[in-house]
């Protein structure tokens, strides 16, 4: 924000693009030691209020601070180098506003979108995301949300230890092991335990829980499951063959979990007897429940209790619901609500056919105050569940509003209840799940809610290597039923999750459960399918195992990550009847049961392409002050299959520079090279590769894939690729020289570096950012140290040192507008360096040691002022091109190198080839 906004701010809420912001706050103060640099705007990184905020010098380095009202005071480190900061404000720059605004807005904006009429800085480059699609032994270890599967003699299900515990007496007291807490003896409750190597049900013997404040540990594994404990309780881990136990803290990204991955559950749940269930509704829907067919009502009898109402009673031989459950009369009952003639029978069946539209409607259904509604987006996919309405004789209509999906409309208030109340799937998207006691349908009914759940929030994804069939949703609890439903019938299955800080505007992260291999095989023979799947997935054949080893119903997950996290609350664990001493826990882990023995808002982002082609043409219509590059990402952009149909559309409508933002683990697969061609061909120019490090052990996303993935660039002739190295401090920053002798030993393909410094805003708690952090000058110093001081700190230039020779091109070309990069100082430093390899190996020797650049600058601010007062661009041109060379020192240039040539041929040209030519010779970084 502009230093002089910040003397303007005065403390209200606006609405910005539908969300309400608050504005202003306390200014911050100076403290003992410290200097003001300036006065500016910052917004508090936990409501995104828009705060005065000052910029300070203390200890040598550069500080901001402010002050939120709800959240406190926030310090952050700017700049981790006082004197690095002010050489780079030395070329702070105007600011330049969107010439066309896609968005009209009048109020202080927090969010810098870039395309409304407020930001004062122009889109260089879009990033565009074209999809979101990825011991002590201590008996109190769990969270009281975490789930486990358990058991009664009436039905089987994923419960809370809260849930399971509410209605429990915890009247014993007990302490062991420097603990204290209390217990509880369940009469009716079994878990999933381990029995040599099959999963077997095991009565809970205790539930034990106490009071808990202090770190946890969230564990996630390679096929992407988690699940939460204290940091001592123990897990089974497989060393050399055999189960052991081992502390949650002291496991590392090599150890093999235990996880279960196939059991056996009943499936006596066939019928519901909805007289029985409707007793838990709310006493305002048992007044509109009626139950009809009912005989034989004693008027004279009720008449003095309930009043003349019983003659309407006797007389329609329906009474509500409410009242049925005090006189229970005979009759063969019927059930209905209000005045509306559907009825429903009181015993209603677990068909496939109620099954399926079950599935359907967690998928793309929602409640309304009346009615559910089912989303249709296919043909095939409508029809059959119109079919199964009129066979389950429900009434139904269509809800079409223009530019939105059709809607089916199950216009039954009593489904509607079944639904909600005795089924119990919740409402909104992010809280989904699947039907209380799913476990206990019959086979046909279980198979029949995945088709219509596949049907619905499926999704095919078909390579030349790889097919899967897989399920998305903003529900993790969803995916984790999802999970247990599969492995009661014997499927395998990953999950993957992309967060949603990946994907812009998400409100919760994305969970996608995926199922590939001779799993896949069995699960499509299983379901029906609706015709796009069945074409997408095509001739199966022989498909392979899943390359997990399995430990007959269990199987072995490597570690992934081990994360902190707070926690305040009841923590839980179990007591349980089995050698082993083990239960199944949260999304399937075999975890150690306390020793007491003898011994934690949706949806896939993906446009399609006429929506892409449209997003285009708006970012197009802000040239020439707007984007004429693009990066495409993501998520992962090579997820969509038609990747290649976006890059294609992006270059017809006028992108001349296409970036592709990737792990490129899609390139090292069979087909990548003709893929990387492809891409090519349609107009990707530079590949923005993932990249943070060479130790496998940091680069854990594309390590052992980058030699494949660099082969098929060679072969297809993507020779423009940029390594993204992500900089974190203590993980990856011993890596930073060795990153840069990388990409100049691969200098045929790899065009530079972009490193990306972990930031003081976004997701990162504020501790871990707190520890992480690292700031662009002591990046800077870092790579000056592991190059042996041959990229110096001088000879980086912060990004608007370019604004002077985009202002005078654009005066050079008859005053046709460019666009420029004005962005702040701060915001990033750049340099060029030539790779010398005339001596033993490479040798980095920046641009600015053979160049006066900023004298250089100054004369092009000259000659700019020259034309602005009508001097010849003819001459000046002329002049350019005689002097250029009087700013490169020829005895400090590489003898290899002629600069003067190609900086001549890159300002009379001015055409991305001749500035190609440049870039082939250096490395950007």
């Amino acid at each position: 924000m502009a230093q002089q906004d910040s003397e303007e701010l005065r403390e209200r809420t606006v609405e910005v693009a539908g969300r309400r912001i608050s504005i202003g706050g306390p200014r911050p103060v100076l403290k003992e030691g410290e200097s003001l640099v300036r006065n500016t705007l910052s917004v508090c990184p936990e409501c995104y209020r828009l705060l005065p905020a000052i910029v300070y010098e203390k200890d040598g380095k550069i500080w901001i601070r402010k002050k939120c009202p709800e959240h406190g005071e926030v310090e952050d480190l700017y700049w981790g180098d006082a004197e690095m900061y002010r050489r780079a404000m030395r070329f702070e720059a105007p600011s330049v506003k969107v010439k066309y605004a896609y968005k009209q807005l009048e109020n202080p904006c927090p969010f810098s979108c870039g395309i409304c009429s407020i930001h004062t800085t122009q889109t260089a480059l879009a990033n565009v995301v074209v999809t979101n699609r990825c011991n002590f032994s201590c008996w109190y270890c769990l969270p009281g949300d975490e789930e486990a599967l358990f058991k009664t003699s009436v039905e089987t299900g994923l419960k809370s230890f809260e849930n399971v515990s509410k209605n429990l007496a915890f009247n014993n007291r007990v302490e062991a092991g420097g603990f204290a807490g209390e217990y509880a003896i369940p009469e009716d409750l079994y878990v999933l335990s381990f029995n040599d190597g099959k999963a077997k049900w095991t009565r809970v013997t205790k539930i034990f829980r106490r009071k808990y404040e202090g770190r946890i540990l969230r564990i996630r594994t390679r096929t992407g499951r988690e699940v939460r404990l204290t940091p001592e309780h123990m897990v089974f881990v497989n060393e050399n063959g055999e189960l052991r136990k081992k502390r949650a803290d002291e496991l590392d990204e090599k150890d093999m979990l235990v996880l279960l991955w196939n059991f056996s559950s009943s499936d006596g749940f066939r019928e519901i007897n909805l007289l029985e269930e409707f007793k838990a509704l709310p006493e305002e829907e048992k007044e509109k429940v009626y139950v009809r067919g009912v005989e034989n009502i004693n008027v004279l009898l009720l008449r003095r209790r309930y009043g003349n109402v019983v003659y309407s009673w006797k007389t329609r031989g329906s009474m509500p619901l409410k009242h049925f459950y005090d006189l229970h009369p005979p009759g063969k009952y019927r059930l209905g609500k209000d005045a509306t003639k559907h009825e429903i029978s009181p015993r209603l069946e677990i068909t496939p056919e109620m099954a399926t539209i079950i599935g359907y409607f967690i998928s793309d259904g929602n409640y309304t105050s009346k009615d559910i509604r089912i989303t249709v987006a296919q043909k095939d996919v409508e029809e059959e569940i119109v079919s199964i309405l009129e066979k389950l004789g429900l009434p139904h209509s269509f809800l079409i509003h223009e530019g939105k999906v059709k809607q089916l409309v199950v216009g039954s208030r009593l489904i509607r209840l079944v639904f909600k109340h005795v089924f119990q799937i919740p409402e909104k998207s992010a809280n989904k799940r699947l039907p209380r006691g799913f476990l206990n349908f019959p086979l046909e009914s279980k198979v029949a809610l995945l088709s219509g759940l596949f049907n619905g929030d499926g999704y095919v994804v078909r390579g030349t290597r790889h097919l899967s069939i897989g399920y998305a949703s903003v529900s993790k609890n969803l995916i984790r039923d999802i999970l247990f439903l599969l492995a009661s019938l014997g499927i395998f299955a990953r999950v993957r999750r992309v967060s949603k800080e990946k994907v812009k505007g998400a409100r919760h992260d994305l969970y996608k459960v995926y199922i590939a291999g001779k799993d896949l095989v069995k699960l499509v023979n299983l379901l029906k399918l609706r015709n796009g799947h069945v074409e997408r997935l095509g001739d199966i054949g022989e498909r392979k195992e899943a390359k997990v080893v399995k430990y007959g119903d269990f199987y072995l997950d490597t570690v992934e990550s081990v994360k902190e996290e707070y926690y305040t609350g009841y923590v839980y664990d179990l007591e349980v009847e089995n050698k082993s001493h083990s239960f199944v826990a949260s999304d399937g882990f075999l975890l150690s049961n306390c020793f007491f023995f003898a011994e934690r808002s949706g949806y896939v982002y993906e446009p399609t392409l006429e929506q892409y082609r449209m997003m285009m043409k708006h970012l197009r219509k802000q040239y020439p002050y707007g984007a004429k590059a693009i990066q495409l990402t993501g998520g992962e952009p090579l997820m969509r299959d038609d990747i290649v149909d976006v890059v294609r559309i992006t270059k017809e409508e006028g992108f001349t520079h296409i970036q592709l933002n990737t792990h490129g683990v899609f390139f090292a697969l069979e087909g990548g090279v003709e893929l990387a061609r492809k891409l090519r061909e349609a107009g990707v120019n530079t590949v923005y590769l993932s990249f943070d490090g060479l130790d496998p052990r940091i680069n854990v996303k594309n390590h052992w894939e980058i030699p494949y993935i660099f082969e098929a660039f060679r072969k297809s002739g993507m020779t423009s690729v940029v390594l993204v190295p992500t900089v974190i401090k203590g993980w990856n920053t011993h890596e930073l020289g060795k990153i840069v002798r990388f990409a100049a030993a691969n200098s045929d393909i790899v065009r530079g570096v972009n490193f990306q410094p972990v930031s003081l805003v976004g997701q990162m708690p504020r501790s871990e950012r707190d520890k992480h952090r690292i700031t662009i000058p002591e990046v800077i110093r870092l790579i000056e140290e592991q190059t042996n001081g041959e990229i110096s700190r001088e000879a980086w230039y912060p990004v608007p040192f370019t604004l002077v020779l985009t202002m005078f091109l654009e005066k050079l070309t008859k005053g046709k507008e460019k666009w420029h990069m004005p962005i702040h100082p701060a915001c990033g430093m750049a340099t060029y360096v030539y790779l010398d390899k005339s001596k033993d190996g490479i040798h980095f020797v920046p641009i600015t040691s053979f160049v006066d650049v900023e004298s250089l600058s100054e004369y092009l601010k000259q000659k700019t002022a020259e034309m602005e007062k009508g001097r010849s661009r003819y001459m000046v041109l002329l002049e350019l091109v005689r002097k250029l060379g009087s700013f490169i020192d020829k005895d400090k240039q590489p003898k290899d190198l002629n600069l003067g040539k190609i900086l001549t041929s890159i300002i009379l040209k001015r055409s991305y080839s001749a500035l190609s030519i440049f870039h082939y010779k250096f490395n950007y970084l």
